[in-house]
């Protein structure tokens, strides 16, 4: 379901009267409960989840559900249904829309949005079973591998990397478009899923901060699109600059972030960061016009007349996805299912920063050293005053222990 009434729990696939003629589905939506559970686990221990049995949403005409299967059966079920709905490039069909869903190519588009998303999705469940000691990874392993097989070979572009391929096959997100020429998404994610080699993702990313930054954040696309254009849907009605047609769309920004600081480019995630912080703008609130306290939507691009006006707050993922890029990934303090990994990616000229994370029960006091001024790079560590080999600190049995990290 692509959203639901949460008073009814009645869901919908969509809320465009074109969906029929295009498609029934978004094609990431199913691949975020991938995510979902699997942090859930990572931050709670709690494996038993997965044999959780739980409806499927089709129901019979007495409103019954028709079938049901347990949490790892849905999970397994999501990729199966990527696998089954690929394109001329062995990608995955863009359906109605992926993420960005006023993009609305005819029938036969390809989403790489969706084939990161994908990727991503299966190095959860690889890192899952290998935990488990479950054989089943070896089988996600071999279509992540494919995957990635096929988005190199297709879908760089020479400096960075291609949106979509459209219904006829042409590239979307190119350097051949006059318009819409890079898109973030399609370079963030790159990085998230892995797909990308290191120089690629270098180059990408590079991409991005010298084509799409801005002083006020990172804009979703460039150049925009100047008048409607039925083959594109809905992108198209706005103006350039305005919201998904080369505005700054914040909650695509954190994913920039967290890319950057797998990159180790602690001062550009810093950066990014800081640039679309609510709590920054008060010296320029009279242009941007959103409360100090939560995150715009979109911000009004460079390519608008009033670049730096904020739009919708309140009605973003912008908020939880900023945590995790600050907290996981700046911060670099993230669960993982053997324990806590503490790993920093950091601006060179922070000297330290001190850190209490409440985890399974247990309170973690955490102070972390940076006397060499580097962004990334934990060269030791210590648990209650012992030193301990790597960056992961074990369970133990004392409720406050006291964490020191050193930087070098």
């Amino acid at each position: 379901m692509h959203s639901y009434n949460p008073l009814n729990m009645e869901g919908s696939v969509g809320d465009s009267a074109e969906i029929e003629d295009r498609s029934h589905y978004y094609s990431d939506d199913h691949l975020w409960s991938i995510l979902t559970v699997t942090t859930y686990i990572k931050e709670t221990g709690d494996f038993e989840i997965l044999k959780t049995t739980i409806p499927f949403y089709e129901k019979d005409k007495k409103g019954k559900s028709i079938e049901s299967g347990t949490v790892l059966e849905h999970l397994e079920r999501s990729i199966k249904f990527t696998q089954k709905e690929i394109g001329r490039h062995g990608l995955p069909l863009l359906g109605f829309a992926d993420w960005n869903d006023t993009i609305n190519f005819p029938k036969g588009a390809e989403s790489l949005f969706s084939a990161h998303l994908f990727g991503k999705a299966l190095s959860e469940l690889i890192c899952l079973f290998d935990f488990l000691g479950d054989k089943k990874g070896s089988r996600f392993r071999k279509a992540y591998d494919d995957m990635r097989a096929k988005v190199e070979k297709f879908a760089w572009d020479g400096e960075w990397y291609l949106m979509y391929f459209d219904d006829k096959g042409k590239p979307v997100g190119s350097r051949k478009n006059e318009t819409g020429k890079i898109h973030l998404n399609a370079q963030s994610w790159s990085v998230l899923s892995g797909f990308a080699s290191h120089k690629r993702a270098i180059k990408a990313m590079d991409a991005v901060y010298q084509n799409l930054n801005t002083k006020f954040g990172i804009k979703l696309s460039a150049p925009g699109y100047n008048g409607f254009d039925p083959k594109y849907g809905g992108v198209t009605t706005y103006p350039p600059g305005t919201k998904e047609n080369g505005g700054i769309f914040l909650h695509p920004n954190p994913w920039a972030i967290i890319a950057e600081t797998i990159l180790g480019n602690g001062d550009r995630a810093y950066e990014y960061y800081s640039q679309i912080n609510p709590s920054g703008k008060n010296d320029i609130a009279d242009l941007y016009e959103i409360e100090p306290y939560v995150y715009a939507q979109n911000i009004l691009g460079d390519e608008h007349p009033q670049f730096g006006l904020g739009r919708n707050s309140w009605l973003s993922g912008t908020a939880s996805w900023c945590y995790q890029a600050g907290v996981q990934w700046i911060l670099g303090i993230r669960a993982e299912y053997g324990g806590l990994r503490i790993d920093p990616c950091i601006p060179q000229a922070w000297n330290a920063f001190r850190a209490i994370r409440k985890f399974r029960g247990r309170i973690l006091k955490i102070l972390v050293h940076n006397q060499e001024h580097v962004s990334k790079g934990v060269v030791k560590m210590s648990v209650d005053g012992i030193i301990i080999k790597g960056n992961l600190i074990p369970f133990g049995r004392k409720d406050i222990h006291e964490v020191e990290v050193w930087l070098g």
